[in-house]
């Protein structure tokens, strides 16, 4: 059956997408504050503009007008602000002319040359000599829209005698929608069309990475554990990037040891099941001699005995996976298990020659699972015993803390532990050759450590004062609660958890 095409993706659904959106989003908004802002500002520079521009021609009026009322009064002709000429080229058809002032016109009778009275009221003789205009504005009677105006004093020589007021309606002297709005927008949607074409490129090459990492995951998934991802990027998505290339070597390590530990557990299986098979058959055939029957059952239950603690090693490893560790906590003497576990292994180091010795001391009560301590210590003695020479020695010793705790060493003075290697040690199938050419199955150290962890203690390697390696184990006066309802049930748990002495690193 073939498989369903994968869904296409909905482009807001991708991380690229979404950034891609929100910045579109934002230079959206940030387009139209713009367009709002550029043609206030542009209407409110070109109303300036306008007005100062009323304000010159004011000036320019006045001007021409103080000269004609000096003619006037020299030689006595009439003087008429209206029509003075020229008047529309210097002011634009739109702009009205006001004379405000003396009369200077035999037969007026309107002082304010019709401009209304409240305004004229308002201009100020003092102010228009001292600073040259005046600028105010006003709405004239009946109309809906104010009207700007601009004042410049008449003068002949230095005496004041009036004022000449153009005015001109809102709507000439601001700037007009229809003739600032169109050229923003355009500028503005041509900007908007840049960075939109930027921030797509941008985004889709910044999170190249991502994709690449996306298809490196699948790889690793689909088994290729030399896969890498390239950095060069941003900082944070190479950090990403060394983070998952460093995860995809320790899963190639690991990967390359559990191969090892496998061809390791599959030779220590077979041996002893080859020698068991064969004696049980030359009992059964009868061809052992009779004086001999025992030392061929002892072989069968030695044999036995090394398949038992392989197996249980192999239990408290998927235990251990499984966060499933059994632990009972029960007030003990804390010289008990440490007793025990010497006591189990003094036939092992005789056998080989070693002086297996047991400074314990005077110990305080904890807390704590004896059986587990026991299989801890009894793991730390057991590889102390394969890596010290013959005729070597390997030395117990436990003291009290004063937080009620206690702290035991364990010292042999074999080859000892590199330190680059102290911590390597305690992975799981992590092995390597004794000095006689044996080696472990990888587990016990591994093993021991996550035991100890779970009893609320520490374990490390390092040096032993004569020489050698040292393993200090340290226990505290009351171990966590723990943790044996983790997790659904599992044939695992099903009776009790055997003493195991694990192998050596």
């Amino acid at each position: 059956m073939n498989g369903a095409a994968p869904a296409r993706r909905r482009p807001w659904a991708s991380l690229s997408g979404r950034v891609a959106l929100g910045a579109v989003g934002g230079l959206i908004v940030a387009a139209i504050l713009f367009a709002a802002i550029a043609v206030s500002l542009i209407r409110g520079e070109a109303t300036d503009q306008a007005r100062a521009e009323l304000d010159r021609q004011a000036r320019a009026v006045a001007v021409l007008v103080s000269a004609r009322v000096k003619t006037a009064l020299e030689t006595g002709a009439e003087f008429r602000t209206d029509p003075i000429g020229n008047l529309e080229t210097l002011t634009g058809p739109s702009t009205r002319l006001y004379y405000v002032g003396l009369d200077l016109s035999p037969g007026a009778s309107d002082p304010t040359g019709g401009l209304p009275g409240t305004v004229a009221q308002d201009l100020s003789p003092a102010v228009l000599v001292r600073d040259g205009s005046q600028a105010f504005g006003f709405t004239p009677t009946g109309a809906t829209t104010p009207t700007f105006a601009a004042a410049a004093p008449v003068t002949v020589g230095s005496r004041y005698v009036g004022a000449i007021v153009l005015t001109r309606p809102q709507n000439e002297v601001a700037a007009n929608w229809g003739d600032v709005l169109p050229p923003i927008l355009v500028a503005t949607l041509l900007g908007l069309l840049v960075a939109v074409v930027l921030v797509l490129w941008i985004t889709r090459r910044a999170t190249r990475p991502l994709r690449d990492l996306e298809a490196a995951a699948a790889s690793v998934a689909a088994g290729d554990l030399q896969t890498e991802v390239a950095t060069g990027g941003a900082e944070e998505l190479d950090a990403v990037a060394r983070s998952f290339n460093a995860m995809v070597r320790q899963l190639a390590r690991r990967d390359r040891l559990a191969r090892e530990f496998l061809m390791r557990v599959t030779h220590d299986l077979r041996t002893p099941l080859t020698a068991i098979r064969g004696h049980a058959s030359a009992l059964s055939d009868g061809v052992v001699p009779e004086d001999a029957v025992p030392r061929s059952l002892g072989a069968i239950a030695s044999e036995a005995t090394r398949l038992e603690v392989l197996v249980t090693d192999l239990l408290d490893l998927a235990r251990m996976d499984a966060d499933r560790f059994r632990i009972n906590l029960v007030p003990v003497a804390a010289a008990l298990p440490l007793e025990q576990a010497t006591d189990a292994l003094w036939s092992t180091a005789e056998a080989k020659g070693i002086a297996l010795r047991a400074d314990i001391g005077d110990l305080p009560e904890v807390i704590t699972d004896p059986d587990r301590v026991q299989q801890v210590v009894t793991n730390l003695i057991d590889n102390a015993i394969r890596w010290a020479p013959r005729g070597g020695e390997v030395v117990l010793s436990a003291r009290p803390e004063a937080d009620g705790g206690v702290t035991i060493d364990v010292d042999d003075n074999g080859p000892g532990i590199s330190p680059d290697m102290r911590e390597a040690i305690f992975e799981p199938f992590r092995s390597a050759e004794t000095p006689e050419g044996n080696q472990g199955s990888g587990l016990g150290l591994a093993i021991a450590r996550q035991l100890t962890r779970a009893l609320g203690g520490g374990l490390s390697a390092g040096d032993a004062p004569a020489g050698g390696a040292r393993f200090t184990l340290t226990l505290p006066a009351q171990a966590p609660e723990p943790r044996n309802d983790v997790g659904p049930p599992s044939n695992l748990d099903e009776g009790p958890t055997p003493t195991a002495m694990g192998g050596p690193t």
